[in-house]
This record gives structure tokens, C-alpha cells and sequence, in this order.
């Protein structure tokens, strides 16, 4: 089974697969205590005018939603048909405008460049991070923000998930590497976190690389 297989019956079979929550998109930090990059992208995005914003990866949609809501322009690009279907669906019971993308990350191209990126929970899956972390800084307009999260090598992936392939990062890695030239507000390695969100996958814990990071205010 590939990712987009696995997130595609995953997501056929909840009708919410991840942020269950009743306070799932709402656009205050402090309501997000559970997660350190919604709360950092929830402040960075309400620190600035509303722009231009992707959310790669992007799920049901709850990020790209969050960000709607405080008026950017968003784009999604999601690689399962029934995610792309949740943000849509998601988004206009949200009352807000959402660009679904029904796209693989790895091939998006962008109609022109983002003032914000996430890519919240995509890069595990990914064995060649450095193609997609280039593009995204590449689509970044100087200034601009790059918000990451991703599974690090510092425990081993949950049998549970262990499902389809998946490529943790180290905290010394691929992520850290390609950020060190940008100012990273947030920069957190987050050790041994217990998940207990998905019903079918039972407790288990993970390790994540948490990254706000801001581009140089020129081009390279």
C-alpha cells in the first residue's frame, strides 16, 4: 500500500481523520496547546497582513482552513481524492474560500510565490526530502516563512505505522541542513510525544522536528 492509498481509505472511513476536536480551526494559539507548530503558525500569520499561503500535504485541511479563516489566500494540495474532497466540503461548512489541489507535492507548481508555506506531517513519507524542501523554498517569496513538521529519527517508527514506507529525518538532517541559512524562529525537536489521536492505531509515541523558519529578506 502507497500513502496516497493509505490516506485514502483512512480518511474514507472517519469523518474526521485528524483534529477531531470541536475547536479544530479555531484561529487563536492558545486554543491549539497540544500542538507547537499550529500555535507558531497561528501567530505568525496573525502578526502580518494576510497573504499568500500553501498548505502541502495538507490533509482534511485543517491548517489551510485556520489560515482562510484569518483571511489569506490559500492553496491545498492534498494527494488523496477523499482528503481533497474534505477541504472543499470542510472549507465551505467553514464559510471560507480554500484552492484544492488534488496533487502529488512532489510535481505541484506554483502560479506564483507564497509569503507562507506548511508542510505539517508530509516529509516522513517523503525518502527525498531535499527536492521537495528545495521547491518550497524556491516558491517563497524573500521574507517569507517555511513552517515544518516532521517525524525524527530520534525513536523508531510505531509498528503501527508501519503500514507504508516512511523516512524520518535526523535532527542533524536533510531539514536542518537546507534551513540553516534562514532565521528559525521555532526550531524544536520534539522527544517521545504520545499520539492516542487515531482510534485504529492505538497509543503510541513519536519524535518530531518542529521548524518555523523565515527566508532571507533577498534572493540567493
Amino acid at each position: 500500500m502507497d500513502v496516497a492509498q493509505f490516506f485514502q481509505a483512512a480518511y474514507g472511513r472517519n469523518e474526521r481523520y485528524w483534529w477531531t476536536v470541536p475547536q479544530r480551526h479555531s484561529t487563536d494559539p492558545e486554543d491549539h496547546h497540544a500542538s507547537v507548530i499550529t500555535r507558531s503558525v497561528l501567530r505568525y500569520a496573525r502578526s502580518r497582513p494576510p497573504g499568500r499561503a500553501l498548505d502541502l500535504g495538507s490533509g482534511e485541511g485543517a491548517d489551510a482552513i485556520r489560515l482562510a479563516l484569518l483571511g489569506w489566500r490559500v492553496d491545498a494540495v492534498e494527494i488523496s481524492g477523499a482528503g481533497a474532497e474534505k477541504i472543499e466540503r470542510f472549507a465551505r461548512d467553514a464559510g471560507v474560500e480554500v484552492t484544492v489541489h488534488h496533487a502529488d507535492a512532489r510535481s505541484y507548481t506554483a502560479p506564483a510565490r507564497y509569503d507562507l508555506i506548511v508542510c505539517n506531517g508530509l516529509l516522513h513519507y517523503l525518502p527525498d526530502k531535499e527536492e521537495v524542501i528545495r521547491s518550497m523554498q524556491e516558491m517563497t517569496h524573500p521574507g517569507g516563512a517555511n513552517a515544518i513538521s516532521c517525524w525524527s529519527t530520534f525513536t523508531p517508527v510505531p509498528r503501527s505505522h508501519r503500514i507504508v514506507p516512511t523516512y524520518p529525518d535526523g535532527e542533524d538532517g536533510v531539514i536542518t541542513r537546507l534551513y540553516r541559512d534562514w532565521r528559525r524562529p521555532l526550531h524544536y525537536f520534539e522527544r517521545n510525544r504520545l499520539e492516542a489521536s487515531h482510534d485504529d492505531m492505538g497509543e503510541h509515541v513519536h519524535s518530531h522536528i518542529k521548524m518555523l523558519a523565515i527566508a532571507p529578506s533577498t534572493d540567493r
